[in-house]
């Protein structure tokens, strides 16, 4: 009996641990197969978002050349006069250095080639033979397209011009030994103001190489690590997660590889060890194992989940992203449909924010975003959808609003956006700008709701910083005047329209010692249009560069009728951090035969925002020519005076702003003061600007400053003028005795 319970307990001993064998083998292979079910799952998820980013991408490098091609510019010549000059310029120039493009092509109506550029230089337009395969496919396609548009326009009968929509395609190609995003764009009108003369429109024809530069880019787009590039098809090794790059043809040119991440397996590595000494236990194995596989079968499921929030939501501040927001959007707008109120759409910009990011930094930036979003997701509703929609805009969907209703959460968050942030860094004042549509049309879109309220908030920007503006009719009129005068700027230019003005520079014997030019635009309809206007719309259509370079040469020409007079010229940001900038200005000195040392260059705090080292050195070597500087404005930015520590300046600029003031505040005269001695203790010079009265100038005489411009002695005049603000020296000298 005894022996039968021994043998009993023994057999049941042995069921036991088979079963615990069976039991422990069976999760064991389980929990592998699911840490493989898992990485794989999570390897084609990652293989399909880098396949759609490549799409993605190509069509990118589409949108590159589309505004250099569809542009009545554009149309003017290469199809109504071709100009090899122009494409030279504005085609093959323009697209290799701006957008990095190794080679372009212009064909004619015949899809002959007319132009070629490659690599830096104009090149034979024969050299099209080596690419038309490839590209081939792409031009029939634009040119059935451009087919179809022409029969819908033939079809109109109501005498309006027609401006298609852009016409380009865009795909991968084998060339050679390197493999290209080609693109073909028809050549169109944007504004309408000129039409295409032939039969057909010419075409360009693209090459951007997958080189270096391009991978890098792409990888730290999607946070991948260790690409590879493969020109061909490769297959991937069993670690290696890989997406084939194929042509318009199906045939897959090229390959790109890279370690995936693999979660699944991390997480067995991690808690495998600890789960192989209790797996010794056997049944205390069992139930480890089992443990262990329940959180790692959490743990992945929790990645996945987080994957998904971060698709909706935005990593930094942990609010809806731009993809929800108009998801959110859309189903309020259909909502619109089932009840008779209206939504309220609300843009926000922070006001002062790149200020505040390029003084102190990029982390200190996003710091203000996280605690300004979370300032503003406080004061909405439960009901509203508060998201980030990029950088330090944001955007509020507010559905059964009123008027009113948007104005009041409008006034709150614009109230608590101006209070201070206390930041790791110290102290900071943002603000905010509110631009509001109130929708209750079911038909409109989101994208056209979110474009309203976008124009409301410029209206806000340009009126006063801190408010709020309703979208009007008037503002799309507006929009269309902008658009309009940034033509007529783009011919102002090109016709040398524009002209300069020169405002007298008076020493404290009362003498003319230099003279500041300042650029100025006379429109034939509107008559004189004022610099804070038509400069913001250089910068954004990308004139400011050739706007200064044109006040440059102008003033240059000038100077040849005042001998020894200084002529101060102002530069912007964008000219300064043009590549060939300095080139440029060393040409003009040549042609024009002039002395550096008669120029002095006024830059403006935003040139030395960021501490740049190349601005540090495009700004010596303009006064290793010869130039001076003098920093315009100063006093009104964050930290003028580490500028002077590091940037070799010869002159400040009393603002304007602390000129009014003097005599009436005790705070002017004391800064203005301070400032003087500065320039002394520096050994700089100092002129104020924006001297109108008497008073204003026997101040600074006893605060010792004696160089002073502004309208007490001459307002802005043409250099014609100047000759004889020449003669009056001894009235001018009479004035400030």
């Amino acid at each position: 009996m005894t022996w039968n319970i021994g043998k009993s307990n023994t057999n049941y001993f042995w069921m036991i641990t088979g079963l615990a064998v069976i039991a422990l083998v069976a999760t064991v292979v389980t929990g592998l197969a699911l840490v493989e079910r898992f990485d794989l799952v999570s390897r084609q998820r990652e293989q399909s978002v880098v396949e759609n980013g490549i799409h993605g991408r190509i069509a990118e490098v589409a949108q590159m050349v589309v505004p250099q091609v569809v542009w009545d510019d554009a149309v003017e010549h290469l199809d109504n006069s071709y100009d090899p000059d122009w494409a030279r310029q504005n085609i093959g120039i323009f697209l290799n250095q701006t957008n990095g493009f190794e080679t372009s092509f212009v064909l004619d109506a015949d899809n002959r080639p007319v132009f070629a550029y490659s690599s830096g230089t104009v090149a034979d337009p024969q050299i099209y033979a080596a690419v038309s395969h490839e590209a081939g496919s792409l031009v029939t396609q634009v040119r059935s397209t451009e087919a179809i548009q022409q029969k819908i326009a033939a079809a109109r009968h109501d005498g309006k011009s027609l401006v298609s929509a852009e016409i380009s395609r865009s795909a991968l190609g084998d060339i050679g030994q390197n493999v290209y995003v080609i693109t073909a764009t028809l050549v169109q009108p944007d504004f309408g103001t000129v039409r295409i003369q032939h039969e057909r429109a010419p075409i360009v024809v693209t090459l951007m190489p997958i080189d270096t530069r391009f991978l890098e880019s792409f990888a730290d787009r999607y946070l991948l690590k260790n690409v590879e590039f493969h020109h061909g098809p490769a297959r991937p090794a069993s670690n290696q997660a890989f997406v084939p790059l194929v042509n318009p043809a199906g045939k897959t040119i090229a390959t790109l590889r890279w370690p995936p991440q693999n979660p699944g397996w991390e997480m067995l590595v991690t808690f495998g060890p600890p789960t192989f000494i209790v797996m010794v236990l056997l049944t205390w194995a069992l139930l480890a194992l089992l443990r262990r596989s329940s959180q790692m079968t959490e743990g992945l499921i929790a990645s996945e989940a987080r994957a998904t929030h971060l698709a909706y939501y935005d990593a930094l501040t942990g609010h809806p992203n731009r993809v929800l927001f108009f998801d959110r959007l859309g189903q309020a707008l259909r909502q619109l449909r089932r009840n008779e109120a209206a939504l309220a759409v609300h843009c926000i910009d922070l006001d002062r924010f790149k200020e505040i990011n390029d003084t102190f930094g990029h982390q200190v930036g996003d710091e203000l975003i996280f605690e300004a979003a979370k300032r503003m997701a406080n004061i909405c509703r439960s009901s509203e959808t508060f998201a980030r929609l990029s950088g330090d805009e944001f955007a509020i969907v507010q559905p059964n609003a009123t008027a009113g209703g948007a104005a009041r959460l409008a006034a709150r968050l614009c109230e608590a956006m101006s209070e201070p942030f206390d930041l790791g860094s110290g102290r900071v004042y943002a603000g905010c700008s509110i631009g509001i549509t109130l929708v209750s049309d079911s038909e409109m879109d989101a994208g056209e709701a979110l474009r309203q309220s976008d124009l409301a908030l410029y209206r806000a920007k340009q009126t006063a910083k801190g408010q709020f503006s309703f979208f009007e009719g008037d503002m799309d009129a507006a929009a269309r005047v902008r658009r309009d005068l940034e033509t007529d700027l783009r011919e102002a230019l090109a016709n040398e329209e524009l002209y300069l003005a020169y405002q007298p520079q008076v020493s404290g014997k009362g003498v003319i010692t230099g003279v500041e030019a300042l650029i100025r635009w006379d429109h034939p309809e509107r008559g004189l249009i004022a610099p804070s206007f038509f400069i913001p719309i250089a910068e954004q259509c990308g004139l400011i560069v050739p706007l200064g370079l044109f006040a440059l040469r102008r003033a240059f020409e000038d100077s040849m009728r005042w001998k020894g007079l200084k002529i101060a010229i102002n530069v912007s940001a964008a000219q300064i951090r043009m590549k060939d900038f300095i080139d440029e200005v060393r040409n003009l000195i040549d042609r024009h035969r002039v002395d550096p040392r008669n120029f002095e260059l006024e830059i403006t705090e935003g040139i030395l925002l960021g501490d740049d080292p190349e601005t540090q050195e495009r700004l010596a070597e303009l006064r290793a020519m010869g130039f001076s500087l003098a920093l315009d404005d100063f006093g009104t930015g964050y930290s003028s005076l580490s500028y002077l520590q590091r940037y070799p300046i010869d002159k400040i600029k009393i603002d304007r702003s602390f000129i009014a003031n003097l005599g009436i505040e005790n705070e002017a005269d004391a800064l203005v003061g301070a400032i003087v001695k500065l320039a002394r203790a520096l050994k700089l010079s100092v002129i104020a600007e924006g001297v109108e009265t008497e008073d204003q100038l026997a101040h600074l005489s006893a605060l010792g400053c004696s160089d002073v411009q502004g309208y007490l002695f001459s307002k802005l005049v043409r250099a014609d003028a100047i000759d004889t603000l020449f003669k009056a020296q001894n009235k001018v000298a009479a004035k400030v005795s």
